[in-house]
């Protein structure tokens, strides 16, 4: 203990001369008296004071300047998940919008054309190495047989190959197992249009027939199971050969097949 005293005698004696100092200056106020000590008194006691509450309002500051950067973290948290869900909503609406659009535009297009049908949805796609088909939400039960037209307001996407009460699997006009009888429509020349995976070709197409670059090909109703002068695929690519008596006709379906969400089924 004397060990501890000897070692901060200096901070003892400053820690007393303070109390000295102090008690003076309360003793004079309480009388009334005010010395010349006053001064110097009053300044070393101020000075103390400053020193020893400093560290304690340091530490005021700081607990209050961290309370306010938890506050305005959470705060900041808050408003970035009221931005998410925001953003969330924004884009359910506008996915709304669009599919608003796309059965507007179908719906429209089945008014226009007297043909008996029925809406189906996509509901899954194959485009395997060999083959392009897809899955509609609609079957049997809704009057969907096999060898029915399958459309959109762009053109024709192909035609039902099996249907069950639920499902139907139609298989699009790019698969090699599909062909379509189709005239141009520029100038009536005739056709066979068979599947390329992910074009479509012309068979036995005439050297000396008129066909170009950007015509529209269009069903001719001639295999009874497309309508009439339904768009099909648009010309890409002619190539001639003298060796052979036909011409290569490379074209383009006319529907995004891709892309197709919505269906419709043509049952008469």
């Amino acid at each position: 203990m004397p060990g501890f005293i000897v070692r901060h005698a200096k901070l003892f004696i400053l820690l007393a001369l303070f109390l000295v100092m102090f008690w003076l200056v309360t003793f004079q106020v309480k009388a009334g008296r005010l010395t010349f000590m006053e001064g110097p008194v009053l300044a070393i006691s101020g000075f103390f004071e400053r020193v020893f509450t400093a560290p304690f309002r340091f530490v005021g500051s700081a607990a209050n300047h961290y309370v306010f950067l938890v506050r305005t973290s959470r705060e900041n948290d808050r408003l970035k998940q009221e931005l998410d869900r925001l953003r969330l909503e924004n884009s359910i609406t506008n996915e709304l919008l669009i599919e608003n659009e796309r059965l507007r535009e179908v719906l429209g297009f089945a008014k226009l054309r007297p043909l008996s049908s029925v809406m189906a949805q996509v509901i899954a796609k194959d485009s395997s190495p060999s083959s392009r088909t897809m899955i509609v939400d609609h079957g049997t039960t809704h009057g969907i047989e096999k060898d029915m037209a399958v459309i959109t307001a762009a053109g024709v996407v192909g035609k039902v190959q099996t249907s069950l009460p639920g499902t139907a699997k139609v298989l699009l006009l790019t698969d090699p197992g599909s062909t379509l009888a189709v005239r141009v429509q520029r100038n009536r020349e005739e056709g066979l249009l068979e599947g390329k995976l992910d074009r479509c070709a012309l068979k036995y197409v005439s050297y000396y027939a008129d066909i170009q670059e950007g015509d529209l090909l269009v069903t001719s109703g001639l295999d009874g199971i497309y309508p009439k002068g339904l768009p099909v695929a648009t010309v890409v690519k002619v190539s001639k050969h003298e060796a052979t008596a036909f011409q290569t006709v490379i074209a383009k379906p006319a529907v995004g097949l891709s892309r197709l969400e919505e269906v419709l089924v043509l049952t008469k």
